[in-house]
């Protein structure tokens, strides 16, 4: 049978893998969270504000991309 050995545990836990000593140190001095975010575990209002932020970032990114191409004709 396999055996499961700490990356596959990791995964296992939507735990995000060091990827080297390096980084695996920083997280344990600096406190760097290693668990992916779950949006659905999130209150209701600080989703519909990311959402809010990252769809005006969107809007402005398209918006600036066709002004800068309309510059030019």
């Amino acid at each position: 049978m396999k055996q499961n050995n700490e990356k596959e545990v990791k995964n296992e836990n939507h735990e995000i893998p060091s990827f080297n000593s390096v980084t695996e140190h920083y997280r344990s001095i600096m406190g760097v969270p290693t668990n992916k975010v779950d949006m659905k575990k999130m209150p209701r209002v600080l989703r519909l504000f990311g959402y809010f932020v990252f769809a005006i970032a969107a809007i402005c990114s398209i918006i600036f991309i066709v002004m800068y191409i309309l510059q030019f004709l």
